[in-house]
Order: structure tokens, then sequence, then C-alpha cells
């Protein structure tokens, strides 16, 4: 099973659903080749590269980490940097690009279009001691006459994305993170951030194996036709758009049995008459209905995304005393007796946790 623990799908550059469900399978073929080119000529897969330099990387990111001299960590980190970008196929070739008021960025590496402008490039981010997010770190650029400071999120916004032949991809390596960023995504600031500290550190192969697949030179900038990121969003396209419609036909089934279980629950057990009802009531009840299944779906949701902070999924007594997750659990239990059939524990069961999440109490 794909771990991608480490690897932060920051504002969906993918769904959650499709890494978390189908990247894997449709990375298999991918390590395939690679596996095949390890037996046929002895060309190490990357992620064996990668996972067998996890001992130096620590040492030499505790070398940087520890050295007061800028110059010395300096080089500390090119030697990091090479050591994450190597098995990723990517050659340290640095040079300047010019930006939009002369300003000069450097850069390690770039891979032009066959027109010459930039597809991809890599730029070096260097740590200081108050921040290890890349696009918090700052950087100051010379124009030729002074100094001009920027983020590089600001940096990136402003002058890469804004060039007037712009690259698609662009590579922030830190000694601690590899951010990848790309411009069709950059907008809604939806990228892919990994962790090499917690990656490296865990040594999970299935980790190693999915970020070498979605950093690998090959994966982003292809000779040939589609990327691979290229063809992994649309496949997610593909299967957001099948569950997209699978979820159209189920939703309404759920509200028509909404609807039909409140209309029996009125005739059966409050013995009042409904098909003698005018058109409001009929109005009202399939209002109500839609309430009630998005309501539903909203903490399905809250639930399946416990890192946005509204569902204490981490908290044992939230999820087995009160979650969707546990009566989901409890619906699939045969009810053999009538008592059971009939009763209202999961009904009143949602309605204490409708009013848990609107009143926290």
């Amino acid at each position: 099973m794909l771990d991608l623990t480490g690897i932060t799908n920051e504002n969906e550059f993918y769904t959650h659903h499709y890494l978390s469900a189908i990247l894997e399978e449709d990375l298999k073929k991918l390590y395939k080749e690679w596996v095949k080119a390890e037996k046929e000529d002895g060309t190490r897969a990357p992620y064996s590269v990668l996972s067998g330099s996890s001992r130096k990387f620590f040492i030499l990111r505790n070398q940087f980490r520890n050295e007061k001299d800028s110059g010395k960590q300096a080089m500390l980190q090119r030697e990091v940097t090479r050591l994450l970008l190597e098995p990723l196929a990517y050659t340290e070739q640095p040079e300047e690009l010019v930006l939009a008021e002369g300003e000069m960025l450097p850069i390690l590496t770039r891979i032009n279009k066959p027109d010459g402008t930039p597809e991809l490039i890599v730029c070096e981010v260097l740590e200081d001691e108050d921040e290890t997010d890349p696009l918090n770190i700052e950087l100051k650029l010379f124009d030729g006459k002074k100094h001009h400071r920027y983020t590089w999120e600001e940096l990136v916004t402003r002058k890469i994305f804004a060039m007037p032949e712009p690259p698609r991809w662009v590579i922030l390596v830190s000694t601690s993170q590899i951010v990848l960023l790309d411009r069709t995504r950059w907008n809604d600031k939806r990228l892919l951030r990994f962790d090499t500290d917690e990656i490296l550190g865990r040594k999970e192969l299935s980790t190693i194996k999915a970020m070498c697949a979605l950093l690998h030179r090959d994966s982003l900038v292809s000779k040939e036709g589609m990327s691979l990121l290229d063809t992994l969003d649309e496949n997610a396209h593909k299967h957001a758009y099948g569950v997209s419609e699978d979820l159209k036909y189920s939703l309404r089934e759920a509200i028509e049995l909404i609807g039909n279980e409140a209309i029996y629950y009125t005739q059966t057990v409050r013995k009042e008459k409904t098909y003698e009802q005018n058109d409001r009531f009929a109005a009202e009840l399939s209002m109500e209905c839609l309430r009630y299944m998005y309501r539903l779906l909203f903490l399905f949701y809250i639930e399946a995304r416990p890192d946005l902070g509204y569902a204490p999924m981490n908290s044992d007594a939230y999820r087995k005393g009160y979650s969707l997750e546990t009566l989901r659990d409890l619906e699939i239990i045969p009810l053999n007796i009538e008592e059971s059939r009939n009763g209202f524990f999961i009904h009143e069961s949602i309605q204490l946790l409708f009013n848990l999440i609107n009143t926290g109490t």
C-alpha cells in the first residue's frame, strides 16, 4: 500500500482520493521500467539510489546546520542538493536567469523547450535558522543598481511565473524540503511538498518510490507526448468525473431513501396522512431531505480530512463514540430482531453528532 507520509498535497495538487486510492496503480508501469533497466543494464533505480543515500544525507544536513561559516554552509548545501537531485536525473548546470527588471536569479538547472525557452528550472534555497519553508525564505536579487528582497513565494508569483516566456515547472530545493510548483496550478497555490527529513528518515520504500516518480526529470519533461505528471493529471480528472457521476446517482438514491423513511415515520409512528397534503408539504420534504444529505456529506468530508482540524479524528472518544465512521461500521451489522430493525439508534446518533458539530458541546 502506498504510504505518502512526508509528501504534502497542498491545496489539492491532485485530489486526496486520487493520491490515496489511484496513484499507486498509475505508477506501476514506471516502476516496472526502472526494475527492467536495473536488470538489463545495471542502471540502479532512482529510489534505490536515493534510499541508499539517506545516511550520507543526514550527515551532510547536520554538518550544514552546525556550520557557522556561510561559505562552508553553501558548499554543504550544494552537496545535499546534488545528493537529492542526481538520482532524479537532474544535472547541475548553474547559471543566472534574467528576470523582467534586469534582476539576475541564480538557478541550478534549467531544462528548455525545443524553442529554447525554459520548461523547468531548479533553484537552491538556503535555509536560515528561523524558517524552513522554502517559500517563506527570503532572497536578495541585484538589478544592476540596488538589491531587492523577496520571499521565494513572491519571487515565483511576481517574477518567475510572470516572465514573458515562463517555465511550466519550478523545483525549490533546501536541506529539508523539496517543493514542486506547476504554473498552471499556482494561482490556487496548489503544490507538492516533500519533507526529505521525514522521507529519508523513515526510509519507507513506497514513499521514496512515489517521491522519485513525481519529481523525476522524465516525469516532468517528456521528449515525446505527454509527461507522466500530465498523464496523472488527466487520469485524476477522469477519475473525478467518474466519481462525480457515481456520486450524483448515489445522492439521488440516498435522498429518495431519506424522503421515503420520513413519509413512513409520519404515517406509521405519528399516524398522520401524507398523500392528502398539498404541494407545500412535498416542497418542504424535498428541501429537508437535501439539507439532511448535505449535512452528512459535510461530516463525511471533514472526517476524511482530519488535517483541516474540524473533526477530532485523532481522539478515540470522538472516533469511537460519535463519528460517522463508527456508524458506518455499525450499519453493516445484520439486524436480526424487530426492535433493532425498527429502532432509531442511528438517527439519534446522527442528530447528536449534528448538534455536537453545530454547538461544540
